[in-house]
């Protein structure tokens, strides 16, 4: 209920981006970017650390940041 926000971090490896996240980044202005997730994402041993950016047309920009291992998330929870 608080969104839109600025930043979100993940602090656990989630198989993939949780749904509904990207859609509470802040959206981009004309003198401002938009908002950013950082994330790990995969399944098994090892992520990869996601850069997710929302850009002005509202599509998502993905950077991957190299290999990492986190936490699993847990099932239904995200």
């Amino acid at each position: 209920k608080e969104a839109p926000f600025d930043r979100i971090l993940i602090t656990c490896g989630a198989p993939a981006i949780p749904e509904g996240l990207p859609s509470q980044l802040k959206p981009a202005t004309a003198d401002r970017p938009g908002g950013l997730m950082v994330v790990p994402v995969g399944a098994g041993d090892e992520q990869r650390m996601l850069r997710v950016e929302l850009l002005p047309d509202g599509s998502l920009a993905h950077r991957d940041l190299g290999g990492f291992r986190f936490v699993p998330m847990l099932e239904k929870k995200a």
